[in-house]
């Protein structure tokens, strides 16, 4: 009997230690975000990390007279699950303080719109006015399009490509660390399809979170021309949440059928809120098409961006990060400088001045060869 009685008292104690540990291990495991496990994003603090040490990106210029807000570097990304994805970085020529914009492209197009002219801008692309206004900038083509291979996305892929934005931002995040730019003032703009892409992404647990347990930095959210559903998101179901939690901007063709039912859709929402900002113009123009031709579309973002993120009195502070985001293919794009431009000038008259004389010259011998010629047959 007392045996038995042993021999329960052994197995509840066992038993009790499994619960326990279960329990510790059930508390540790990460929330899940949509069915899937939420990656850590936890870490080492900075000090215990070496923030120059391996990093990439090429830290100097060939010329040792341009500094930050004189190129932008082009790379390979890779996102979570390997996928190598066409990115360019913008840095800021303030540093450690700057806000950074994130830019998503609009369906089958690519970063490269970010970079054309746009008509208000004084033919400046859209990325290099934001780097002139100080901010910091990502842009890079989603998966299949742009300059990665190109091929259909399929449903199956909708999480990953929200996923590529986080990649995006882990990659930021590390650039923060180096004291380079702040995350606190962060801003993502979506155009298209890829406004219902950000909005997704902003939408989900996690997204735009250092931490665990820390408000996520996503200052300002801004959708141009976005679609009643896109890159397999509705609208009207992802961006609700979002109206009392981030400032956002939308804007669209009042003659854009497809972009006003989907602001209509939402606008009840959006107006819960002093912060969110309707644009509607007189165009049918879509998307990036939408920024960079008509008049005022372009200046109305900016504005939205400068109140909600780069006027944000969010101090630097370091970050912990532990999810290693690689990439590779690194190359540095230089802009014209003024004084390039004012040496090219000066060199474009040297040599304008130097084919003046020598057409000159050319004048003056076939003048003179004529004569030459009469007198040499009156000897």
């Amino acid at each position: 009997m007392r045996k038995a009685l042993a021999n329960r008292k052994f197995l509840l104690v066992v038993a009790v230690a499994l619960a326990t540990t279960l329990a510790a291990a059930a508390a540790q495991e990460p929330k899940r975000r949509n069915g899937r496990p939420l990656r850590n994003q936890g870490g080492a603090p900075l000090k215990k990390v070496q923030p120059q040490g391996g990093d990439p990106l090429l830290k100097q210029a060939d010329d040792p007279k341009a500094g930050p807000g004189t190129y932008h570097y082009t790379f390979k990304l890779r996102s979570f699950d390997g996928t190598p994805l066409a990115a360019s970085y913008y840095p800021s020529k303030i540093g450690a303080n700057a806000p950074v914009v994130v830019l998503v492209h609009e369906h089958n197009r690519s970063r490269k719109d970010f970079e054309d002219a746009v008509l208000a801008l004084k033919g400046k692309g859209f990325a290099e006015h934001l780097q002139d206004e100080t901010y910091a900038v990502f842009s890079f083509d989603l998966r299949g399009q742009g300059q990665n291979p190109r091929r259909n996305v399929g449903a199956e892929e909708r999480e990953s490509m929200a996923d590529d934005l986080q990649a995006a931002y882990q990659f930021l995040l590390d650039r923060h660390n180096r004291g380079e730019l702040n995350v606190g003032k962060l801003g993502v703009v979506g155009v298209g399809e890829g406004a219902n892409l950000a909005a997704a992404w902003a939408y989900q647990p996690g997204a735009a979170v250092s931490t665990e347990g820390r408000a996520g930095d996503l200052g300002a959210l801004a959708m141009i021309s976005p679609q009643p559903e896109g890159s397999g998101y509705v609208l009207s179901r992802v961006l609700p949440p979002l109206a009392l939690r981030v400032p956002i901007f939308i804007s669209a063709g009042a003659k854009d059928a497809a972009s006003k039912d989907a602001v209509e859709a939402v606008r009840k929402d959006l107006e819960r809120s002093r912060s969110n900002k309707i644009e509607i113009f007189p165009s049918s123009l879509r998307g990036y098409k939408l920024l960079r031709l008509e008049p005022g579309a372009a200046e109305a973002l900016v504005k939205f961006l400068d109140a909600e993120i780069k006027l944000r009195p969010n101090e630097w502070e370091p970050r912990y990060n532990q999810v290693p985001i690689t990439f590779s293919d690194v190359q540095t794009v230089r802009r014209q400088q003024p004084e390039d431009k004012k040496a090219q000038e000066k060199k474009a008259d040297e040599k304008k001045a130097e084919e003046k004389k020598a057409d000159e010259k050319k004048g003056e011998e076939e003048k003179k060869a004529p004569g030459d010629s009469k007198s040499a047959k009156s000897e």
